[in-house]
């Protein structure tokens, strides 16, 4: 399994913990105090992801990140303010992603650096001509990629991962959309009408509802 370190201004609220409590690797939290990178001087993580606070300065937090001698040369998850995003390009860190930006795809960033396939998980799942891209975060089928949000990929990542297994409604919500999303179960019935429409027939006849349950992925 792979080590994660989350540098974090609010370990009490981080929205980054908790879109990788069901993750593929194991996090290490870390208070991130007055742009100081305190933790102990111990072997590199796979990975380290920045989180500060909403009204800090991006620049110096970076160069702190830099210059640790635990942290500073493994690959940087950088989490943004809106009015940071022009400027991420030009940053020094492997990738960012919004602050705003639902669990699944704050996992899926994750995943594409440290490696879904690590976990002992398929890279890819193949369903006839349609192919879920784990590692890419991409559906295809035929060669052409399917225009999925990341909850609608994420959704279909989790049935494809689990074939043969149903699912309740509330746990499809704790898994893909994480356990402090306020919406109700009927969002998981519409990401799964949305994906029957996308998928089309019959790349779609395997997503089953389960009268009384839920939902689950069953190839036939």
């Amino acid at each position: 399994m792979r080590n994660v370190f989350l540098f974090t201004f609010d370990s009490n609220r981080s929205a980054v913990r908790d879109a990788l409590e069901y993750g593929p690797c194991r996090v290490t939290t870390h208070l991130l105090e007055e742009g100081r990178f305190s933790c102990p001087i111990t072997a590199p993580p796979d990975l380290a992801i920045l989180e500060p606070a909403p009204t800090a300065t991006i620049a110096p937090l970076l160069t702190a990140m830099q210059r640790h001698p635990v942290v500073g040369r493994v690959q940087s998850l950088v989490v943004l303010d809106t009015r940071w995003l022009p400027l991420a390009a030009r940053m020094p860190c492997s990738d960012f992603v919004a602050r705003s930006a639902p669990p699944a795809e704050i996992l899926a960033r994750v995943s594409r650096l440290i490696g879904l396939s690590t976990d002992g998980r398929q890279s890819s799942v193949a369903v006839g001509s349609l192919v879920v891209d784990v590692d890419g975060f991409e559906a295809r089928i035929d060669g052409a990629p399917l225009q999925l949000t990341p909850q609608e990929f994420a959704l279909l990542r989790h049935l494809v991962q689990n074939p043969g297994r149903a699912w309740n409604r509330d746990v499809l919500l704790d898994r893909v959309w994480g356990h402090r999303y306020g919406g109700g179960t009927r969002t998981v019935d519409i990401h799964v009408r949305r994906l029957r429409a996308k998928l089309g027939s019959p790349h779609a006849d395997p997503l089953q509802t389960v009268r009384g349950v839920g939902y689950k992925w069953s190839p036939i």
